[in-house]
């Protein structure tokens, strides 16, 4: 084996383990960025069951109120 063969592994190696390590950072970024957005999806999810109930409490009130003034509207007359 010459060196010029022994260097030219060596290249390739010290090239294959540089580009396996920006690989396995890249795919730890992706993995923290998959749970990240799983959560604010949860989040998401939850906050529109809140907002549902409150729409329908809302919902409730106005209806009440429309009610109510049709009701003082008639002892009026």
């Amino acid at each position: 084996m010459t060196w010029e063969i022994l260097t030219g592994l060596m290249t390739l190696c010290g090239s294959l383990i540089a580009i396996f390590k920006i690989v396995a950072k890249l795919n730890r970024t992706i993995v923290s960025l998959e749970d990240a957005v799983h959560n604010l999806n949860e989040s998401v999810h939850a906050q529109s069951e809140k907002n549902r109930v409150f729409y329908e409490k809302i919902g409730d009130h106005e209806t009440r109120l429309s009610l109510l003034e049709i009701d003082s509207g008639r002892k009026e007359a």
